[in-house]
């Protein structure tokens, strides 16, 4: 992961963002999914969950050859 935005208030969105180089947007998100990023907004195991919002998975690559950016969003809960 390489960044993780969390909101100020527990019930807003939050973002996880995933930068690949030479890769594509959705190999960021089957990171994301795959090494399960979103847990990191559930709290320990027992606890009441300190974020009830939505969260966003974004994935953004970047071609060294072509210089250009491509992104992805979707929702994870």
């Amino acid at each position: 992961m390489d960044f993780i935005f969390y909101p100020e208030q527990t019930d807003a969105t939050a973002l996880i963002l995933e930068l690949k180089v030479d890769g594509t947007p959705e190999e960021a998100i089957q990171q994301i999914v795959n090494k399960k990023y979103a847990l990191r907004f559930k709290g320990k195991l027992g606890e009441k969950p300190r974020f009830t919002g939505k969260i966003l998975a974004a994935g953004i690559s970047y071609s060294k050859k072509t210089k250009e950016h491509h992104c992805k969003v979707i929702t994870l809960s």
